[in-house]
């Protein structure tokens, strides 16, 4: 019986492990993760150190949740390339069928810790807009009133994404073999499906409330103070980013999903599941978007805070408040 068992352990190691990890179509496949991975941590390291750090386009609540979104996208790349990295090698290097599975608290770590990311993710945007509502619905009061928002979304965010978290992980004990630190075990579907279903439901409305957000322009008082004025340009310049980001982040959510779904349904059988799995990660795409486009967006804004700062702030200089404004200065220079 000893024996028996041996040998369909080891044809179990074989056929949904070494099969599956040596075949050449999933080793291209984690090595262009892994690639897009490290072109999205360049992206994100070089936008972080020469337009975010510098900037001051954004109000403080709203760069602690952006930064939280950075940062998110950041870690996920490099565990990802961690684990890509990881797959490669150990494909390669196995010398039996059956070491070519993860140890069981190694896959822990890997699994937990990327949905984590990944689900903190889908709510620190919500937080986003949730923020930029505050800052245009109470746009004279938002500078005095609401200092402490962006912590206080970003600590609800987490709250919310650990509560996810127990629910998808809840009585699981991790003991079936993976070859994949991203894959779900078998007895999470259900689980995952809840899940899935509610951060698709969570990032649907968060994109109808950007596109909301982008068309909603609320009547400004015509002898508003120039610093509202500032901030005003400021709801509109961030709720347009937010829009395309929200968008995008949304679109390659729902994709994912969909694709995941399809496979599941019709695929289940195939060994290179896990493969086609890994090729509807475009989450992994966001993170490489997300930097060239906020990039390119603040370039555009700073050329445009200039023309605005020129065309609100007029001093006179001609005639008497000319002169009077010119000996001001004059005066102030010589004190």
């Amino acid at each position: 019986m000893e024996p028996l068992q041996q040998d369909i352990s080891e044809r179990y190691c074989i056929q949904r492990g070494a099969l599956v990890a040596t075949t050449l179509y999933y080793r291209i496949t984690l090595s262009i993760s892994c690639i897009t991975s490290i072109l999205s941590v360049i992206g994100i390291i070089c936008f972080l150190h020469r337009q975010y750090r510098s900037s001051l386009i954004f109000h403080s609540n709203l760069r602690i949740l952006f930064l939280s979104l950075c940062v998110c996208c950041l870690a996920y790349d490099f565990l990802n390339i961690g684990m890509k990295v990881h797959h490669l090698a150990l494909s390669l290097l196995y010398s039996t069928p059956c070491q070519i599975f993860l140890p069981k608290f190694l896959y822990m770590a890997m699994n937990i810790t990327s949905s984590f990311i990944w689900i903190t993710t889908q709510f620190i945007l919500v937080s986003i807009v949730v923020e930029r509502w505050f800052a245009v619905v109470y746009i004279q009061s938002y500078e005095l009133r609401y200092k402490k928002l962006g912590p206080g979304l970003l600590a609800i965010a987490i709250l919310i994404s650990i509560s996810t978290l127990a629910l998808l992980y809840y009585g699981e004990n991790f003991d079936e073999p993976q070859i994949n630190g991203r894959m779900l075990t078998s007895t999470r579907y259900f689980y995952g499906n809840i899940v899935l279903t509610l951060l698709l439901i969570v990032d649907f409305i968060g994109c109808s409330f950007t596109i909301a957000l982008r068309l909603f322009r609320p009547r400004r008082p015509i002898l508003m103070p120039l610093s509202l004025k500032f901030q005003s340009k400021e709801n509109t310049i961030t709720s347009n980013l937010l829009f395309w980001i929200t968008t995008l982040q949304f679109i390659a959510v729902f994709l994912s999903q969909i694709g995941a779904l399809y496979i599941r349904v019709y695929h289940s059988t195939n060994k290179l599941v896990i493969a086609f799995k890994e090729n509807m990660d475009l989450f992994n795409y966001y993170t490489l978007v997300l930097p060239v486009l906020s990039t390119v967006y603040l370039m555009k804004v700073k050329q445009r805070r200039i023309k605005d700062i020129k065309d609100n702030v007029n001093i006179k200089r001609i005639g008497r408040d000319g002169w009077i404004n010119y000996s001001s200065v004059i005066q102030k220079q010589w004190k």
